[in-house]
């Protein structure tokens, strides 16, 4: 069976016993291991779907039959995951996830010794595993040894790290939403170790996620926002099933833009790193260019993928760096993503200020925006968004090809951008008036649909 799909930009995910199997998890654990070595240290986490531990094991076996030593780590959130092995200085990192994905979905993500995720070195990975011919299994007698890490005691490592470190001026009220998974091993103990009130909804571990969307955004989050009203709570936090993404919803029980929260704590570091650079992926509203420039601070875009704007913050030496899917880094302590810190910053701003989050929302601009997905076969895909580039670059428009094409103009931007795991080309656009973006959506729609006809056409 081909699994090669499995493997995407920077992870490996798919259906579980269906084209994710143990047999398949053992086999990526023999390739990874071929690929870093015999002899290094792997520490391995996971999230808390039913499936992690069985592919745990199975990746495990597979790493130490390369001559491997694996670290089995337990169920924890991702952040906790890459911070241990960071500070217990293992040579690499794994963790069994499937992000945000429904919870019959489960996946592998590799990490580097910082804890921060592969990106060219995942294709270099799953290239590896489709040559079997490569696979480098170990003696009987040099097999990698196996050991299980006390989970109380890792996890409470990390959370005393933030204890120590995230202490605000007044304890805030803050109710917690962690998707019935990982989240809750760690947000509740630490925001109340520092000193805050804690409320929550969907907090108990559940593998099915509860009737919970694993996927945090404006539309999903009905009960943290009803929470949030209800306690009179200062604000709530979403999280992801595996916590590396966060959502907040302000005082007024309002989801508020990923963007606009990015601006919030990074205006916050730029009070003590003036002049520092901020980074956000290519398809992240215009208003972080105009909201941060205006206090002196730099900004610069990346394409999309979480681990490509990490390892952008990382050689670009970003003070402060966010996702359009509710990824926010703070390289402070270290420079992967982690929601819980992210929460704790914004305690201590709300803490110092004196003002609702609700008030720091409305002073900030917003501007109206759509996306939409088109379906392309794979082989036209990246061809079709090619040849869009080209002729706007021979036009001597404004053309930003960090990531697919993005046009701007003085009023707004579009960007074409072909996914790099379904047969899909996005359409992203925002305006400064929802008139200009339905003329701006018009027009792009229109030259995309008549381009494809033409590839298909000479298909």
């Amino acid at each position: 069976m081909d699994v090669s799909h499995i493997f995407r930009a920077y992870d490996v995910r798919g259906v579980f016993n269906q084209d994710l199997t143990v047999d398949v998890a053992a086999n990526i654990g023999l390739a990874f291991g071929s690929y870093i070595g015999p002899k290094k240290k792997v520490s391995l986490g996971w999230d808390c779907r039913s499936s992690s531990e069985a592919l745990a094991n199975a990746i495990t076996s597979g790493l130490a039959s390369a001559g491997v030593d694996v670290t089995c780590l337990g169920a924890m959130p991702i952040p906790a995951a890459n911070f241990t092995t960071l500070f217990d200085k293992y040579d690499y990192g794994s963790y069994i996830t499937a992000s945000h994905n429904p919870p019959e979905y489960n996946g592998v993500r590799f990490r580097h010794p910082d804890g921060t995720g592969f990106t060219i070195q995942n294709e270099e990975v799953r290239d590896l595993f489709l040559q079997p011919k490569k696979w480098k299994r170990a003696k009987w007698d040099r097999l990698g040894r196996i050991k299980w890490a006390d989970n109380g005691a890792v996890i409470s490592k990390y959370c005393d790290f933030l204890i120590d470190r995230m202490k605000a001026e007044r304890p805030m009220h803050i109710v917690v939403d962690p998707a019935h998974g990982a989240g809750a091993m760690t947000a509740r103990r630490t925001l109340e170790a520092v000193g805050h009130k804690v409320g929550s909804v969907s907090e108990n571990i559940d593998p099915t996620f509860g009737g919970r969307d694993p996927h945090p955004r404006a539309g999903t989050l009905g009960l943290l926002e009803a929470k949030v009203k209800q306690a009179k709570a200062d604000f709530g936090v979403a999280f992801d099933p595996d916590g590396d993404r966060v959502v907040f919803v302000d005082d007024k029980g309002r989801t508020v833009q990923v963007e606009v929260m990015g601006i919030i704590l990074a205006r916050d570091i730029l009070r003590t790193k003036p002049g520092g650079l901020v980074l956000a992926n290519i398809p992240c509203s215009m208003i972080i260019e105009r909201e941060i420039e205006k206090v002196g601070g730099k900004v610069k875009r990346t394409r999309v993928g979480d681990v490509f704007v990490c390892e952008a913050v990382k050689k670009m030496k970003a003070v402060f760096g966010m996702e359009i899917s509710a990824h926010y880094f703070i390289p402070t302590y270290y420079i992967f993503d982690d929601p819980l810190l992210a929460t704790l910053q914004l305690a201590q701003i709300l803490a110092r200020e004196g003002v609702p989050l609700s008030k720091m929302v409305n002073n900030i601009p917003t501007y109206p925006t759509v996306e939409k997905g088109y379906t392309v076969p794979d082989t036209v895909k990246f061809k079709l968004v090619d040849s869009i580039r080209d002729d706007f670059i021979k036009d001597g428009a404004k053309v930003d090809t960090t990531d697919g094409v993005k046009v701007i103009f003085n009023d707004g931007w579009a960007l074409l951008r072909p996914s790099n795991t379904q047969p899909m080309v996005r359409l992203f656009a925002e305006a400064t008036s929802k008139k200009r973006l339905d003329a701006l959506v018009k027009d792009f729609e229109d030259l995309f649909k008549g381009k494809l006809k033409g590839f298909t056409r000479k298909k």
